[in-house]
C-alpha cells in the first residue's frame, strides 16, 4: 500500500464510513472494488499505519470479517470509519444538523431535537430489545418502524417532560424548546432525523417506514459508550433516577458543549 493509496482509502472512508471487500460487486463504487483489493493485499504493518492515521483525524478504523459479526458475508470483510468519542473530528461537520432540521435560526433546538429523537432511537433498538451497547452483533435484528419513534417522542413529551416540576426547570432550554412542541413538530423532526441518519450510514429504510440500525452504527456505539452515555446512565441510577437514555438528551448536550469548549480533550 503506497502514500497514495492510504489517503485515497483514507478520504473514501472518511466520505463513505464503509468500504466492503465482497465477492458480490453489485451495487459498489467502483473504486471501493479498487480499495477493497488494496486492502485485502495489505501488510500488518500498512494496516497500522491507516489506523494511525484515521486515529488522528477522529476516526477508529475498524475491520470485521464473517466471523467477528452476523450479516457479512462468509469470506467478505468490512472496513468501517467509526467516530472517536474522545476525539471530535474536525472533519465531520455538525451544522448541516441544524440546517436539516429546519431551524436554521435555531441551532441549539435543533441540537435539543436531534440529540432527544437520537436517544429514543436507541431506547428502540437497544432498551427495548434488552440489548446491552456493547452487542453490536445484534444490529440485524434492530429495526423499527417512523410511527414507534414518533409514539415514543410524543410519550416522552406528554408523559415525562411537562410532568416536571416547570418551576426547577426556569433555565432548562431543553425542557423549554421540548414543551414548545405543537402537534405536527413531532412528525416533522422525526422524519428529519431518519433522513440525516440514512444519510450518515447509521440507519438504513428497509422498507416504506421501517428502519433498520446500520453495523457502523452499531460499531460506534460499542466503540464510544462507555465514555459517552455509561458515565450519565451511573450517574442518574446513583442519584436514584430513572437510566433510561431518553432522560439523558440535558446531561449530554451539557457534556458535549464542555469537550467543544476544552478543544475535544477529556
Amino acid at each position: 500500500m503506497t502514500p497514495y493509496d492510504m489517503g485515497r482509502i483514507s478520504a473514501f472512508l472518511i466520505a463513505h464510513r464503509k468500504l466492503e471487500d465482497r465477492a458480490d460487486k453489485r451495487g459498489m463504487r467502483r473504486d471501493e472494488k479498487d480499495l477493497a483489493a488494496i486492502l485485502r493485499e495489505a501488510s500488518v504493518d500498512e494496516l497500522r499505519d491507516l489506523e494511525d492515521l484515521m486515529s488522528g483525524q477522529g476516526f477508529v478504523f475498524v475491520q470485521l470479517g464473517s466471523f467477528d459479526v452476523e450479516g457479512i458475508g462468509p469470506g467478505s470483510r468490512v472496513y468501517l470509519a467509526a467516530r472517536r468519542a474522545d476525539m471530535p473530528s474536525c472533519l465531520v461537520d455538525s451544522s448541516h444538523v441544524v440546517e436539516r432540521m429546519g431551524l436554521g435560526q435555531r441551532p441549539n433546538a435543533a441540537k435539543i431535537w436531534f440529540t432527544q429523537i437520537w436517544l429514543l432511537h436507541l431506547d428502540l433498538i437497544y432498551t427495548q430489545l434488552d440489548r446491552s451497547p456493547l452487542e453490536r452483533g445484534r444490529w440485524i435484528n434492530a429495526s423499527f418502524t417512523r410511527e414507534m419513534l414518533q409514539d415514543a417522542l410524543s410519550t416522552h413529551i406528554n408523559d415525562h417532560v411537562r410532568k416536571l416540576n416547570a418551576v426547577e426547570l426556569t433555565n432548562s432550554e431543553v425542557y423549554e424548546v421540548l414543551c414548545a412542541e405543537k402537534g405536527a413538530d413531532v412528525s416533522r423532526y422525526v422524519r428529519r432525523f431518519l433522513e440525516i441518519m440514512c444519510e450518515g450510514g447509521l440507519l438504513e429504510e428497509r422498507a416504506e417506514g421501517a428502519f433498520r440500525q446500520t453495523l457502523l452504527s452499531a460499531v460506534e456505539m460499542k466503540e464510544n459508550f462507555d465514555r459517552s452515555l455509561a458515565p450519565l446512565m451511573l450517574a442518574r441510577e446513583q442519584s436514584g433516577q430513572s437510566p433510561s437514555m431518553a432522560q439523558l438528551a440535558g446531561p449530554l448536550l451539557t457534556a458535549a458543549q464542555e469537550i467543544a469548549s476544552d478543544g475535544g480533550e477529556q
